[in-house]
């Protein structure tokens, strides 16, 4: 089987949790930015694409899987993570979707946004969050498995450990308050795949300042054009 090939661009978001998933799973792919996988620039690209919006999942024939939520839906069937019933596939559908809630504005924050921006920014999600977290923290409470859907991890949450990981960078202490997603998030940084993956990824450095990918030891700033 060809190996898949996931197709994004230089920033911490929405291709985290898929690469999370496929390296917890041991699946081999290929990631690769857009300019790459195009051989021109994103703009110029974007026809190419279903919705002129990454990132994109290049599977088998060549055929392309859009939209982030239907790439993770995808990985969780093809891989044997998504549950039987169909009750328990929707709760943890609802619980994934509710994780995605939290994308706006926090990615484009976490990457792109610099000075004065960012601090009001920054003000904005942490006043906002603490209900949100509290549901989590509610969910994680009433199942005590350990995950969102029960004692293993569903894709949904990777999204959840995606998202919280990025609002650390906002505030260190954010789950002070919140020990059931504190001792999720220890969970997932424990989980087959995820300690190789983190430690292999990009490392994102100049938040709220100069918001930079170091890539192949040299860092360079987040951004939908090649260096």
């Amino acid at each position: 089987m060809t190996k898949p090939v996931l197709v994004y661009l230089k920033m911490r978001a929405l291709a985290e949790a898929p690469q999370m998933l496929m390296h917890h799973a041991g699946m081999a792919y290929s990631y690769k930015m857009a300019w790459d996988h195009f051989g021109k620039p994103w703009p110029d690209s974007k026809r190419e694409v279903p919705f002129r919006q990454l990132p994109m999942l290049v599977v088998e024939g060549g055929r392309q899987i859009a939209q982030s939520g239907s790439i993770m839906r995808y990985l969780a069937n093809h891989l044997g993570m998504m549950p039987a019933d169909p009750v328990a596939a929707a709760w943890v559908d609802s619980i994934f979707e509710a994780t995605q809630e939290l994308f706006m504005p926090l990615n484009p924050t976490i990457n792109f946004a610099v000075g004065d921006d960012f601090e009001t920014k920054r003000t904005n999600i942490l006043s906002a969050l603490p209900p949100r977290l509290d549901d989590f923290e509610r969910i994680l409470d009433r199942d005590g498995g350990g995950f969102l859907a029960g004692n293993v991890p569903h894709y949904c949450d990777f999204g959840l450990f995606h998202h919280l990981d990025l609002a650390h960078f906002l505030d260190d202490d954010l789950l002070t308050d919140f020990p059931q997603l504190a001792a999720f998030m220890q969970n997932m940084r424990g989980i087959d795949g995820m300690a190789d993956y983190l430690q292999s990824r990009p490392e994102l450095t100049g938040v709220g300042e100069k918001p930079q990918l170091v890539i192949d030891g040299r860092p360079v700033p987040t951004g939908m054009k090649a260096d």
